[in-house]
């Protein structure tokens, strides 16, 4: 049965109330503010207004000198540098920076993605050697966007072939000490960063920062051959560190509110080829704004990581770094479609799982779900992640690849629970797997089929021992009691924004209502899975939507008072935007259903 946690009532102190007052802030904002813990002048300032001028210098991330100074020698030796990047929104807006930065030097720079179904995360040795050719002799600078951390053989190979090596991630470091030549992950121990919750694109932006106040002291720029702006490389640092699912504490806070005014000013012609192709703009190419969190997590991002599921991830990057408005409206429609494809290949994939649970688990109840088929790898993380929203456990989701030696292959992607680390599981699984990355709450693992058994058992048990697990529903946390009404005013939907970004560790307020009627009832979407209707609770009619909610349709035309949560939304029509309630939750004759 779900859960609801109404949040205790906060006292608003004397500093939020003053700021409240100049600032003009509808009262629910205030009270919002004082539910998030904000009491003093400096932390509301810093959290409604962040500054990027706020931000932690460049060199305080171990590693970033010695980065630099490679950078800096194969800037002015002419060396060859390539970026390798990861094939997901992360990764890829991490090489796009990368690569468009290096561009505005003017300095010669390639890059290159694997390919997720033929060649998997991370470095690999015979595309290493592939691109060091005869006619290009001498050392290369090779830069890893959010990948690289445990690839400790494969860097140990690259260097034999001429590289040197950067290493840009945000994953779990291993505890075998680096052997790259200089290694950026504020997850490092003794990385005196303020933050280790930086996503990939984050670390890339820091190693361009760091670079660029190398290169200003050192007096490289000039008249003709100025500073790169690193503040316009920031939109791509919100859509991957929004798509990443990263904690938005303070710094992300300031490096994601600034990227989305940047997505805003559609200052990139890859993003505007974007917020068309989703109606994000309007026909005079102005952006609708504002853009939200959930603008980018729940329809950009899933477009850009469409290419790295079922194609190349090389268009998004080409699409980010063109600077031809058709070429850029070409590649964001081929994104749109594959998108589309995506979406209908993951929901099959989704009931040929669900169904197979009854024949792959066994007798007692599993701690973790563990399921192999032939599966497409593309929709592998997206399905393992609705299957946890299901079932409430950790779910790992494997599909099959004959390697070269003929060998049947089980590639994995993992989703967790909170309270589970299950990137932790892994490590002490190791020894009956091939190779394994990610962090607590998401994994990408491969392992022999003849493995899979002895995996199972040894997972189920690792998971069991890790304290804290119950097998119960994901609660649903809600901020407060408000009027239906009052929510959905213009002004308080408009200054809902001054809380944004929303995500981990800022999630979007939910607030619950007892007096709403429920009218115009009917189930929509694909076997009527969602609800639409219509609230009202005074005078005025809100139109809504519940995900998942579609079920109770019969039930609520019966129901004399259900208790809503909800949250206002976005919606955008014909160059046109107003708000919608999004019912999150229902409870009807003391029983409660959450919606996705």
């Amino acid at each position: 049965m779900s859960l609801w946690k109404i949040g205790e009532k906060r006292s608003i102190s004397p500093d939020l109330d003053i700021a409240s007052g100049q600032r003009k802030l509808h009262p629910v904002i205030t009270q919002l503010l004082a539910q998030r813990g904000l009491r003093k002048q400096e932390e509301i300032e810093a959290f409604l207004a962040p500054q990027l001028s706020s931000l932690p210098a460049p060199l305080l991330m171990k590693g970033m000198r010695e980065a630099v100074a490679l950078v800096d020698e194969a800037i002015f030796n002419g060396t060859p540098i390539v970026i390798w990047g990861d094939y997901d929104v992360d990764g890829i807006t991490g090489t796009a920076l990368l690569v468009s930065f290096f561009q505005d030097l003017g300095v010669a720079v390639s890059f290159f993605i694997p390919n997720r179904m033929t060649h998997g995360y991370g470095l690999h040795l015979d595309i290493l050697q592939s691109l060091t050719t005869a006619d290009e002799p001498g050392k290369k600078l090779l830069i890893t966007v959010d990948c690289g951390i445990s690839a400790q053989q494969e860097i140990l190979a690259a260097q034999k072939l001429g590289f040197q090596v950067i290493v840009t991630d945000h994953h779990e470091p291993p505890e075998i000490v680096q052997v790259a030549e200089a290694v950026l992950n504020p997850k490092q121990a003794d990385c005196p960063f303020p933050t280790e919750e930086l996503a990939g694109v984050g670390v890339a932006f820091y190693l361009a920062c760091g670079i660029r106040q190398h290169l200003r002291e050192k007096g490289f720029f000039h008249a003709q051959r100025p500073e790169p702006v690193v503040r316009d490389l920031l939109d791509l640092v919100a859509l991957g560190t929004i798509a990443d699912m990263v904690d938005l504490g303070q710094i992300n806070r300031a490096l994601v509110k600034a990227g989305t005014e940047i997505i805003e000013q559609q200052k990139r012609c890859g993003i505007q080829a974007l917020l068309q192709m989703t109606g994000f703009c309007t026909s005079k190419k102005k952006a609708l704004t504002p853009i939200s969190s959930e603008d980018i997590g729940f329809v950009l991002a899933p477009m850009i990581n469409a290419a790295g599921r079922l194609a190349e991830a090389e268009l998004a990057v080409r699409l980010f770094l063109s600077t031809d408005e058709r070429e850029a409206l070409v590649m964001a429609r081929q994104l749109s479609e594959l998108n589309d494809k995506r979406k209908k290949i993951g929901q099959e994939t989704y009931q040929q799982a669900a169904a197979s649970i009854p024949e792959t688990v066994a007798d007692e109840q599993p701690h973790c779900l563990i399921i192999k088929g032939g599966y497409h790898h593309g929709v592998l993380g997206i399905v393992a992640s609705k299957m946890v929203e299901k079932f409430h456990l950790p779910v790992i989701l494997f599909g099959q690849k004959r390697d070269e030696k003929g060998r049947l292959i089980l590639k994995g992607s993992g989703r967790s629970v909170p309270g589970i680390n299950i990137h932790k599981a892994l490590e002490n699984c190791s020894e009956c797997i091939l190779r394994y990355g990610g962090h607590e709450m998401a994994v990408g693992l491969s392992l022999e089929d003849e493995q899979f058994e002895l995996f199972v058992l040894k997972m189920n048990r690792e998971i069991e021992r890790q304290k804290g697990f119950e097998h119960v529903e994901k609660t649903l946390e809600i901020d407060l009691e408000s009027n239906l009404d009052d929510i959905m005013s213009e002004y308080f939907c408009q200054q809902l924004t001054l809380l944004e970004p929303f995500g981990p560790g800022n999630r979007k307020p939910v607030f619950y209502t007892q007096k709403a009627q429920v009218n115009e009832l009917k189930a929509v979407g694909n076997a009527g899975v969602h609800l639409k209707l219509t609230l009202r609770e005074n005078k005025e009619r809100h139109k809504g939507i519940g995900f998942g909610l579609g079920s109770l349709q019969q039930q609520l035309r019966h129901e004399k008072a259900p208790i809503i949560a909800y949250t206002p939304m976005i919606n955008r029509f014909r160059d046109t935007i107003s708000w919608e309630v999004r019912v999150v939750g229902i409870q009807t004759e003391g029983k409660t259903r959450k919606g996705e």
